[in-house]
């Protein structure tokens, strides 16, 4: 008898250590540690991921662009290359059409804004025909993107002449509508265009002014609403539809609304920091346009809005109701 019933103990505790692994999804938030985002942000919320199930789910960071790129990140996800990523909509060419909505000028005020619009236009279902094949965990709308210069204008009445630089669809439109010659490059391509003198500035967000050195080739800063990208942090729909419950549970209480907004947060305090490293450097001018000069900006950028909203089926619904949106949002709702 006594034999019987450590035979019997045995099995029972090899069958509670029988436990299954849990599943490893590899997340590519296209940074490494040593930078802010993967430190203050990527890197904590993988961690807050992870302590949720331990059993069910594990999030294996790859950090930099070794398995997947800001150009590839979409197919590699849907691949299963890696499961969840970062990805700007611009990248993944007539996909989100109406998710870059998010990237006008002269409606949000901050990432935070934009971010929380953004995310309440998916969730209305007006977006769902774009996320078929993804999941976002987060949306995000980054911080406004402004006119950085190697040197002061003449006037801002008049740009004319000037080759300034538009990452995207968005602020390369800006450029060409406030009178500039609109040049298309990347934001790690700004640095050395300005530096050699083939540009003579960029359309960016603060956010460049340390990362991609913005601040080191140029000045003057006309600290305006002209654009900005779009984007997300997802995974493929399949993917997640194949987690146990345990392990959807773990994403979901760290996905949504809230944790958008605490990532369009996170993006307004960086952007935050160039902007205040150029207003106390000596060396930089920031400015911001009066009353007057915004307006007269804003009615330029109308005719960019135009021209972007041109290739864009059913854009007017979505423009309409991002912005009553964004309303909503500024005013605490």
């Amino acid at each position: 008898m006594k034999a019987f019933l450590t035979g019997a103990a045995l099995l029972a505790l090899t069958a509670q250590g029988a436990v299954a692994d849990p599943t490893v999804l590899r997340f590519t938030p296209l940074t490494q540690s040593g930078t802010a985002a993967y430190d203050d942000f990527y890197k904590p919320w993988s961690d807050k991921v992870n302590a949720v199930a331990p059993d069910a789910l594990k999030l294996d960071i790859r950090e930099g662009s070794t398995i997947a790129n800001i150009t590839n990140v979409y197919e590699r996800v849907k691949q299963d290359v890696t499961h969840i990523g970062f990805t700007l909509f611009n990248y993944v060419a007539g996909k989100f059409p109406l998710a870059e909505v998010a990237a006008l000028p002269f409606v949000a005020d901050n990432a935070e804004q934009g971010t929380v619009a953004l995310w309440r236009l998916y969730k209305s279902g007006m977006l769902d025909a774009e996320f078929d094949e993804v999941r976002p965990l987060m949306l995000i709308a980054l911080p406004q993107s402004l006119l950085h210069l190697a040197k002061p204008p003449k006037t801002l009445q008049d740009l004319s002449g000037l080759r300034i630089i538009g990452a995207t669809q968005m602020t390369a439109l800006s450029a060409k509508y406030l009178g500039t010659q609109a040049i298309t490059l990347s934001s790690p391509e700004v640095y050395t265009a300005i530096l050699r003198g083939t540009a003579d500035g960029a359309i960016l967000s603060w956010n460049t002014y340390f990362s991609f050195k913005t601040g080191e080739v140029t000045s003057y800063h006309v600290d305006a609403p002209l654009g900005t990208a779009a984007g997300m942090l997802f995974m493929s729909r399949k993917t997640y539809d194949s987690l146990s419950p345990e392990a959807k549970h773990a994403l979901d209480v760290n996905s949504g609304e809230e944790a958008s907004r605490a990532w369009g947060k996170w993006w307004d305090g960086d952007n935050e920091k160039g902007r205040q490293a150029a207003k106390h450097d000596p060396k930089h001018t920031v400015v911001t346009l009066d009353p007057a000069m915004h307006a007269q900006w804003s009615k330029k950028l109308d005719g960019a809005i135009d021209e972007w909203a041109k290739s864009r089926p059913n854009i007017d619904k979505a423009m309409a109701e991002y912005r009553r949106l964004v309303a909503e949002v500024k005013a605490g709702k």
